[in-house]
């Protein structure tokens, strides 16, 4: 389930690396560690960090509740069995009392259930999914917007099925749709599940929506978070509405520091283009930026 990104054996002083937990997104359908932008990675890195990309088990073959318990173990082998591995592979140390988490998406809403559950000094959630425990936000509801509004309704074949719930084989990676390309069947049953308000039946079939939505647990015993939100997302689950919902939640609950990130203009994933942190080093990178920084700056690693 998890993959360890290695670029250098410590840092210039010899002092342990800290290890960021970084969750991809995709619904908890579809995705991987590879979606997450090389840029942000290399970024922590120069700050000293260790990155841990975890992959977690995807619905349909699992509940969403399971692949937040992926997402909890992952930081459990992190913070235990990933320091004797590291010394005995790699001469290295980590301080796994230092550990940040940070995601996109749903990734995002996973870095919150780790707040929520796990010792973390901070953490960053790009556009998360919040508030699915709430049936009046909009995850609950059909949805016109893109790209999901554009795609044809979708009933699969016994073939798609097949392809979707592969039999002798968990699912725990598989690619987003991008522009121009072909979707594959699991992509297709995304969107239709989620233009259709259907997403929390799917991933959640006991109806415990709670179980996925850390807003629920909310506590003054949470680290700092910063969730880093554009203006015009209109991805159901997400959404400035929703941000601003949460920072005022964990305010009222106690957590000692909670800032949104606005992205000016900006919508769902405006991150993830290659581009982003390469060639355009402008608003959306800074965004991306002071996320990152402000998990440096809570280990000390500015």
């Amino acid at each position: 389930m998890q993959s360890i990104r290695i670029p250098y054996k410590s840092d210039d002083y010899g002092n342990p690396l800290h290890a960021p937990l970084i969750y991809h997104g995709g619904g908890l359908m579809v995705g991987s560690s590879e979606m997450i932008p090389k840029p942000q990675t290399e970024y922590l890195c120069s700050k000293g960090f260790l990155v841990v990309a975890p992959n977690y088990r995807l619905v349909p073959q699992v509940s969403g509740r399971q692949a937040f318990a992926d997402a909890v173990q992952a930081y459990d082998w992190a913070t235990t069995d990933l320091h004797t591995l590291l010394q005995a592979e790699h001469s290295l140390e980590i301080d796994s009392a230092q550990v940040v988490a940070m995601g996109h998406s749903s990734g995002g809403t996973l870095a919150l259930h780790i707040a929520s559950c796990r010792p973390l000094k901070a953490a960053t959630a790009f556009y998360p999914s919040l508030f699915l425990a709430d049936p009046t936000t909009s995850m609950h509801q059909p949805t016109t917007a893109p790209p999901f509004g554009l795609m044809p309704d979708f009933t699969p074949t016994k073939e798609d099925s097949a392809s979707i719930e592969p039999a002798g084989l968990q699912v725990s990676e598989a690619p987003l749709a991008l522009p121009g390309s072909i979707p594959q069947a699991r992509n297709k049953w995304q969107m239709h599940v989620i233009k259709h308000g259907e997403w929390p039946q799917m991933a959640q079939p006991d109806g415990d929506y709670a179980a996925l939505d850390p807003m629920t647990r909310v506590s003054g015993q949470w680290p700092p978070v910063m969730i880093v939100q554009g203006e015009m997302d209109d991805v159901p689950g997400s959404g400035l509405e929703l941000a601003r919902r949460a920072e005022r939640e964990m305010k009222a609950a106690g957590v000692r520091e909670v800032v949104v990130e606005v992205v000016a203009g900006e919508r769902h994933m405006f991150d993830l283009p290659p581009t982003v942190g390469t060639v355009d080093t402008g608003p959306k990178w800074l965004a991306v930026v002071r996320g990152l920084e402000w998990l440096a700056s809570h280990v000390g690693r500015v």
